[in-house]
């Protein structure tokens, strides 16, 4: 997707799940012997491969390097682009917001609510709306963009 001079590539976010959060360590033994404080760093998913402690700049490479590795494709089909797949999402999320507001818009009209009683009942099928889009949203993440495992 390009605008003007801008390139925005939307294949390079990813959904993070909070699996992968770095813990820095002091090694005790290597920064005696080097007499400079040495690093290691461990994930939060207990995957990490162990790594020679070095410098805390050193140390969040090495949980980077391993966080690339474990980002995985997509699970949407392969034949279907990324754009195409959002732009699916935005018409399910605005059709699910539609049905929602005339569903509410319906229910005022069937039970002849006026006022106050109205007014709440258009308004809850406002929020029905935004829930309904905020669930499918979640629901199919895994579908759009790559995710970390």
């Amino acid at each position: 997707m390009s605008r003007g001079r801008f390139t925005v590539r939307l294949d390079r976010f990813a959904i993070d799940d909070g699996h992968h959060a770095p813990r820095l360590i002091i090694d005790e033994d290597a920064s005696s012997a080097a007499g400079a404080a040495r690093f290691r760093t461990t994930c939060s998913c207990g995957r990490m491969p162990r790594h020679l402690p070095g410098s805390r700049e050193q140390a969040l490479a090495a949980h980077l390097a391993h966080v690339d590795t474990r980002l995985g494709p997509s699970r949407g089909p392969a034949w279907l682009p990324l754009e195409a797949r959002l732009a699916l999402l935005f018409v399910g999320c605005l059709a699910l917001f539609g049905a929602s507001i005339l569903g509410a818009a319906a229910l005022v009209e069937a039970l002849h609510l006026t006022g106050t009683a109205a007014l709440s009942a258009r308004a809850g099928g406002v929020l029905v709306g935004f829930l309904a889009a905020g669930s499918l949203m979640v629901a199919v993440r895994r579908y759009i963009a790559p995710t970390r495992s």
